[in-house]
């Protein structure tokens, strides 16, 4: 696979940096982020790094050694070759091993003062958002900036991805405004060249956009995937092939760090539902907490899909339900609450969020509520009622 050299243009006031892959397997394509040009100054032209980071796990599943026709980082590209390879192979079985080489390597170090995170809305980019700009007081840690990408979390068609990302950026563009911190929105189509999905290989599309500011971008703190460190450790196997930041977000982000930008894994401290928990205390999320992924184009919370309701469960367990009333449909979630609980029961061995809310629930004395108890006899066996009492939570 051969990368050429970057092209930068300018078009409808975005700065856009674009680089033809030639590949035997996918053929001539053309890659590119999207930049608003009033962070110019921000964008690393120079470097390739973003486009190899962005094209090393399609190169691998292709089988074909990686060049690209530029400067890279050599720091960068020394660890891909000797940790993150093999790393990878070991999360994806059928990647295969290559060798990645550059036109030209850079030692160079960018003055940059940036310090990041992505914002979606999302429990993890939250919980990172109140740890590292709303409780970090040191200037030289404290975030900055904040990022909003489009390289897969939309949806893998180009077009529908489009409208579902600038929606959901109009929607949160208001609370960086409120906290006066700069949020910059990349626009790309590297997701197209990753038909795999985004949660498979998330880690690694998304520090590709953010090198793309790496003049910028000192520190990036990207959000952990919603597994405390004993959970990764305990179930990160589960996840091999599936899910990369789970699988390997704590050795695979330093090894992405180039001269001058550093990635830092946030969050791995905190289960998910510790997070929802302590954000629920953040007024913000009130107004602007985004989770769904029911996978309509809309920025709103369904209220019913997995991740809405695995929210809206923790956010009751913990009291603070009402609190959201304005950005969730509380009285559908109240409607299939009792279908819900009978499911975590189902998957409490299998499934770590399940076992998360079970023992929230324990800890916060919660009963489950009559009325809700017979809906589950009534749908599901009565071994759920028998595991339910067995708990505690009846």
């Amino acid at each position: 696979m051969y990368i050429k050299s970057i092209e930068v243009t300018h078009q409808n006031d975005k700065l856009i940096l674009s680089a033809t892959i030639e590949s035997s397997v996918l053929g001539s394509k053309n890659l590119w982020f999207s930049v608003p040009e009033l962070y110019e100054q921000h964008v690393c032209t120079t470097q390739m790094d973003a486009f190899l980071v962005g094209m090393l796990f399609p190169a691998m599943m292709c089988g074909e050694d990686l060049y690209i026709d530029g400067i890279v980082s050599k720091k960068l590209i020394f660890n891909i070759n000797k940790y993150v390879i093999p790393l990878l192979i070991s999360f994806c079985p059928t990647a295969k091993k290559i060798k990645v080489s550059a036109k030209e390597l850079s030692e160079q170090f960018f003055d940059n003062t940036g310090i990041g995170t992505g914002f979606s809305g999302g429990v993890d980019s939250f919980n990172a958002i109140h740890e590292l700009f709303v409780k970090q007081n040191d200037i030289g840690l404290r975030v900055n900036t904040l990022l909003f990408l489009n390289v897969g979390s939309h949806g893998s068609k180009e077009e529908s991805a489009k409208v579902k990302y600038l929606q959901r950026y109009n929607h949160l563009k208001n609370y960086p405004k409120e906290v006066n911190l700069d949020y910059i929105p990349i626009d790309s189509n590297l997701h197209t060249f990753h038909p795999w999905g985004h949660e498979k290989i998330h880690t690694l599309t998304g520090c590709a956009g953010v090198l793309v500011l790496q003049k910028h971008f000192s520190k990036y703190y990207y959000a952990s995937a919603g597994f405390n460190y004993t959970q990764i450790i305990n179930f990160s196997k589960k996840y091999r092939d599936k899910d990369i930041g789970i699988y390997c977000d704590p050795i695979l982000l330093p090894l992405l760090s180039t001269e001058s930008t550093e990635f830092y894994q946030e969050g791995a401290a905190y289960s998910r539902v510790d997070k929802i928990v302590d954000i629920s205390n953040y007024e913000p999320t009130y107004r602007y907490l985004n989770v769904c992924v029911s996978g309509d184009d809309t920025h709103e919370n369904c209220s019913t899909c997995n991740k809405c309701l695995r929210t809206l469960f923790a956010l009751d367990l913990s009291g603070n339900l009402n609190k959201y009333e304005n950005i969730f449909d509380i009285k559908k979630y109240e409607k299939v609450k009792g279908f819900y609980i009978a499911q975590l029961i189902q998957d409490s061995k299998k499934d770590i969020f399940a076992q998360s809310l079970i023992e929230l629930a324990k800890e916060k004395g919660v009963k489950i509520p009559n009325k809700i108890v017979s809906k589950v006899k009534f749908f599901y066996y009565r071994k759920i009622i028998r595991k339910l009492k067995k708990i505690g939570l009846i």
